[in-house]
């Protein structure tokens, strides 16, 4: 209603006006992430807590007590544990995991790639004449041809792996589902963007909503396959609708829950070695690579993805794809281009969701299409040392440019966070304190500073968790900023974020947060309000 002095202020209070003194500690906006996995993260520890294996001892030392409670026979399986984390930076072997479970299969999983066990390739069948599935490679030794254990975007070759679900009711997922939104809140949040949500995934957003629980507001983008003739994309896009019209398309909704862009999955990842690249990646240990010429993994044809982005347009959806990789990214650009020929997308605000590797004629494709980006900050802080260590120099220019990305382009802060609750030692970190503080240090965790040319002041880093995420998702008229007619979404915290020393980023502590008005969190020990 109103933001000025005291006096401008003060003059609007009634009766029943609730009044906070901040003391003069520092209001902001409210704290959006562009990407998130609140259900499947929601439920990874709604049980019990989730080891933090940060070694290949540790992960070997884990397995081995999970033997001591699991019938042989029975599968063990270490889920989204990306081998840049590790201390070791790489893959166990299938002979370590051998070592420590030989009557067990086990897959150590990371993303798209990931390791099984001898005993995982023997109940399963796989042997060195199984072929190769479509998209994915059964990684076999060059010299003997038998499966080294390395397999990419090639589970499906595995029989009898357990589903990721927990055996909950649907009140206790939505019970966890809201309690994980509430350590959103704590940490600054007011609003997020599941970046890949099935229909089950907005109605329970949806439940909270109308049962005035929902305490942040979320834009749902939708997961999207891209097999398919142009009619049957554009029927299965016109079925995301539903029947009560409230899956899409982009734009539906209120301001509690909007529906965002489709989403697509284009190629692998850099955390697991499988981002599609330009150059190959480099023979060594950390992604168990062998041959020479291996690019990484590319899931859509690119004729394929012209016809998903083209009937996507006709229906005005937005649209993002996970992209890693800079090859990957040349062709998700190429079909950006091949659509906005005929129907222009600039207004649309496509986007790149993850954009890793860049480059500069890309930055001015993206410029010219109007395209966005929702990028990690702390994927340079926990895996630019591996990273380093594997690419080249002239290859590493361009991981996470965030300084070129915003002299181009709009980007917005992200976590990708899926798995664990802690805000810093999940999968992946989601504190966006610590992105707004990697953003502006360029720190990384065991390898110095990266690119120091490309940190980004603090208005730009906060910038990149308020305003640019608004603008990501064509609400920044209503929210990513404190100015009349905007949402009363807004956090106080405990410093000045633009005086105090920049390593104090990244300990920030939100004091209170108010969404809509309304204080949803409040820090043990702060004054009620008036």
């Amino acid at each position: 209603m109103a933001v000025g002095t005291d006096g401008d202020v003060l003059k609007l209070k009634g009766s029943e006006t609730k009044i906070i003194d901040a003391k003069g500690k520092t209001i902001l906006p409210g704290l959006m992430d562009s990407h998130v996995h609140p259900v499947g993260a929601a439920m990874s520890e709604a049980i019990a807590p989730m080891p933090v294996l940060k070694s290949i001892v540790a992960v070997r030392d884990h397995i081995r007590k999970q033997t001591e409670t699991t019938p042989k026979g029975k599968w063990i399986v270490i889920r989204y544990a990306f081998p840049t984390r590790l201390d070791e930076a790489r893959f166990p072997t299938k002979a370590e995991l051998d070592e420590v479970a030989p009557d067990h299969p086990v897959l150590y999983h990371a993303g798209p790639a990931g390791v099984a066990n001898s005993m995982a390739l023997k109940i399963s069948g796989v042997t060195k004449d199984t072929p190769n599935p479509t998209a994915g490679v059964v990684v076999k030794d060059e010299k003997t041809g038998e499966p080294t254990g390395m397999l990419r975007n090639a589970y499906g070759v595995l029989k009898g792996v357990p589903s990721e679900s927990e055996s909950l009711t649907s009140a206790e997922r939505l019970t966890a589902l809201k309690n994980l939104l509430s350590r959103y809140n704590a940490e600054g949040l007011t609003s997020i963007a599941d970046r890949n949500a099935s229909r089950s995934d907005l109605d329970m957003y949806l439940a909270l909503k109308k049962e005035k629980q929902l305490n942040l507001r979320v834009n749902v983008a939708r997961s999207f396959g891209s097999a398919g003739t142009p009619a049957e994309v554009g029927k299965r896009l016109d079925e995301l609708a539903g029947k009560d019209g409230l899956g899409g398309p982009t734009g539906v909704g209120d301001e509690w829950v909007r529906i965002g862009p489709i989403k697509m999955f284009l190629d692998g990842g850099m955390l697991n070695g499988t981002a599609f690249m330009r150059e190959p990646w480099p023979k060594g240990d950390t992604y168990q690579v062998t041959q020479t010429d291996y690019h990484g993994l590319l899931f859509i044809k690119p004729e394929q993805l012209k016809i998903v982005v083209l009937e996507a347009v006709k229906r005005k959806w937005q649209v993002t794809a996970h992209c890693a990789g800079e090859r990957g990214m040349d062709i998700l650009l190429d079909a950006y281009e091949a659509v906005n020929e005929t129907t222009p997308i600039n207004d649309l605000r496509f986007c790149i969701t993850h954009a890793n590797f860049p480059s500069k004629m890309n930055l001015q494709r993206c410029q010219k299409l109007g395209v966005c980006a929702d990028v990690q900050p702390a994927w340079l802080y926990k895996d630019g040392g591996a990273l380093m260590k594997v690419l080249p120099e002239s290859r590493m220019r361009w991981f996470q440019p965030y300084k070129s990305w915003m002299e181009h382009t709009t980007i917005g802060g992200g976590s990708d966070h899926m798995l664990r609750y802690d805000p810093f030692m999940a999968t992946n970190p989601w504190s966006p304190w610590l992105g707004i503080w990697t953003a502006v240090t360029r720190k990384t965790e065991r390898s110095g500073i990266h690119q120091p040319d490309e940190a980004l002041s603090r208005e730009q880093a906060i910038r990149l968790y308020t305003i640019n995420n608004a603008y990501l998702h064509h609400e920044e008229k209503e929210k990513g900023s404190l100015e009349v007619g905007k949402y009363g979404d807004l956090i106080m915290v405990d410093r000045d974020v633009m005086k105090c020393p920049a390593d104090d980023l990244r300990d920030v502590k939100v004091l209170y947060t108010i969404v809509g008005g309304r204080v949803v969190y409040q820090q043990a020990g702060m004054p009620a309000q008036k």
